[in-house]
């Protein structure tokens, strides 16, 4: 049997449109940006006179608020606003390399500036000294060569915390 795959999505902002609001009276905010509490009939004629919809933009408010505007304009400027809202929020990636205590100097300067172009492009970036098999009793070593490259990389950036042991 096949595995379905599952997407979420986040709710769609759902408004109640002219006969879809059913209180007795709304609060009216008109373009200009004045208010008015108004019957929701006449808010509703003013609405049709006007060309435009009633939107219930606050249902929770007492009495409900509500302005008059297209619908489909509405929609069309929330999904622009969340498109340039997500296009400017800063992501950052961590991105990490590994060490060997004996690592020869071509492939420190090869990884190091590695690291260096992944911060110079904004990320975070994690070294790790790997000590495999008895390779462990060259820790002095390894506290060496995380002193190196806390120094080369010094210009673009600082330590967020000591070396440590795992």
């Amino acid at each position: 049997m096949k595995k379905q795959k599952v997407t979420t999505q986040k709710p769609k902002l759902t408004y109640r449109v002219n006969e879809q609001i059913r209180v007795p009276q709304v609060r009216i905010i008109f373009p200009d940006g004045t208010q008015e509490v108004m019957n929701t009939i006449d808010a509703k004629r003013v609405a049709e006179e006007r060309n435009q919809d009633l939107i219930e933009v606050q249902p929770n408010a007492e009495p409900p608020v509500c302005k008059f505007d297209n619908l489909g304009r509405l929609l069309y400027k929330m999904d622009k606003r969340d498109k340039d809202l997500k296009k400017k929020q800063k992501t950052t990636t961590l991105k990490e390399l590994r060490f060997h205590p004996n690592t020869d100097k071509h492939d420190f300067d090869f990884k190091s500036a590695h690291l260096e172009e992944f911060l110079r492009k904004g990320n975070r970036v994690r070294a790790t000294i790997v000590f495999l098999g008895r390779s462990i009793i060259y820790k002095d070593k390894g506290l060496e060569l995380a002193e190196r490259l806390t120094e080369r990389l010094s210009v673009v950036s600082t330590r967020d915390g000591d070396p440590k042991f795992e």
